[in-house]
């Protein structure tokens, strides 16, 4: 058994990290071990750490989940913070094994497992075990442990690719991929452990890790296409829509159409999402039901050293931030379910020069509209968070610098803002909560 070393670039090993956060891609791995009769197994991974510093309004949550009282105050939520971290960015560390396989016939099979640790536990001294040393309860190790991400196989061949199993879902995958944030911090993870929040809510909501069945089409002169069946989810949050809408009879179904060219110094993206599911309740004396529905378009051009990325989506019960997560409500009884209403965007402009050092702005927001008064009156869940209109945005700069072919330096500063309209019950004011975070990292990639 033969032990093969590639010389990677930089390039080559962002490409791989994001191809972990799920375009279901074998990597540009730094090891490669050849074994008999043509098969392959080969690992990659990083290792990234930042400093964050943060100052959070009164009432500020990252998600977007936390609304004012009847009074338009926060005085009973999250306190003014001030907050000094160093954990994981967007990205969390990960350490991944590929296999392929050889070629019979003109297929090729391709598997891969990526196990995803964080750095940091939830900001406590120890974390010995998740019940706490203490016996006080809590979240322990919650940020240190790992997340295992990726799961899958794919078979590619002239008719393709067919895949199955575990990685990041389809609609909004390509928005994530692109923001510059990928690498950085973006939105900050305030007191907790875990990874932050990049641009989630503030641009796309974001997809998460699926179990699915999925076909993507050759490379049609610049065309693909790729649809898949997934496990399908039920609401978290909101009245008795967790415990009504608890029935997931079909696959929720999501697809995505690409188209890629390259002309003399630039290249032109432009892709293409959607997302269709169905929610229904097992409660015979609840008739409510619910449509999740979402697209989404986008394009990315770029253009010697210049970059431009933008990305549109609207639909229903989507969630503000996190899809699924409070996008839809039922009444009391669970005969009326109603769906949200959602859309945002992002635009980002990029420039990179000497082939290193990228600088990067971008601006995003997503909005969620108010349920209406007989969903919220007749409920028992938290009527201000949905009784009000939403909109949380995000603006960033940062620098993204290439030191070597295997390490990476990165500072952002980022500002967000969440915004909460009138009591659509009550008619109290509106009010708005900011945050400020500053971030320096590095990333070591192989």
């Amino acid at each position: 058994m033969a032990i093969q070393f590639k010389k990677t670039r930089l390039a080559a090993a962002v490409a791989t990290a994001a191809m972990t956060l799920g375009l279901s891609t074998a990597a540009n791995a730094v090891v490669v071990v050849g074994g008999d009769n043509g098969w392959e197994v080969s690992f990659d991974g990083n290792v990234n750490a930042f400093y964050m510093t943060g100052d959070h309004d009164e009432g500020f949550d990252p998600t977007g989940w936390t609304a004012p009282d009847a009074a338009g105050s926060f005085a009973n939520s999250t306190p003014q913070l001030n907050t000094s971290r160093i954990n994981t960015g967007f990205l969390p560390a990960f350490f991944s094994f590929n296999v392929k396989s050889p070629t019979v016939n003109g297929m090729t099979g391709t598997a891969r497992i990526s196990f995803a640790p964080q750095i940091a536990s939830d900001n406590t001294k120890y974390s010995g075990y998740a019940g706490r040393m203490d016996g006080g309860g809590g979240r322990g190790t919650q940020g240190s442990s790992i997340d295992m991400r990726e799961v899958l196989v794919n078979l590619e061949g002239g008719f393709g690719t067919a895949s199955f199993g575990r990685t990041l879902s389809i609609f909004g995958r390509n928005a994530v991929l692109k923001d510059m944030t990928l690498f950085g911090v973006g939105g900050s993870a305030m007191q907790g452990g875990g990874t932050t929040f990049g641009r989630i809510g503030r641009g796309y909501t974001y997809p998460d890790f699926n179990a699915r069945f999925s076909y993507k089409t050759p490379n049609l002169s610049g065309f693909q296409a790729e649809v898949g069946l997934y496990d399908p989810s039920v609401e978290q949050v909101n009245n008795r829509a967790g415990a009504v809408l608890d029935q997931t009879d079909t696959p929720r179904f999501e697809a995505e159409a690409n188209y890629t060219t390259a002309f003399s110094g630039g290249s032109v993206h432009f892709w293409a999402d959607a997302l269709y599911q169905d929610l229904e309740s097992a409660d015979r004396n609840a008739a409510g039901e619910a449509t999740v529905h979402g697209w989404g378009v986008g394009a990315e051009g770029k253009y010697a050293g210049f970059g431009l990325t933008g990305y549109y989506y609207g639909g229903q019960g989507l969630g503000r931030s996190l899809q699924f997560h409070g996008g839809t409500a039922c009444d009391a009884f669970g005969t009326v379910c109603e769906e949200a209403d959602n859309d945002g965007y992002y635009v980002q402009g990029t420039y990179t020069f000497n082939g290193k050092t990228k600088l990067g702005m971008s601006y995003g927001q997503s909005t969620e509209d108010a349920f209406s008064n007989g969903a919220v009156l007749a409920g028992n869940g938290n009527t201000e968070l949905m009784s009000r209109d939403a909109e949380l945005s995000m603006w960033t700069i940062g620098v993204y610098h290439d030191m070597t072919s295997w390490l990476k330096l990165i500072a952002e500063y980022s500002h967000q803002k969440n915004e909460f309209g009138e009591n659509e019950v009550t008619l109290s004011n509106g009010t708005a909560t900011e945050a400020d975070i500053f971030s320096v990292g590095t990333f070591f990639f192989w």
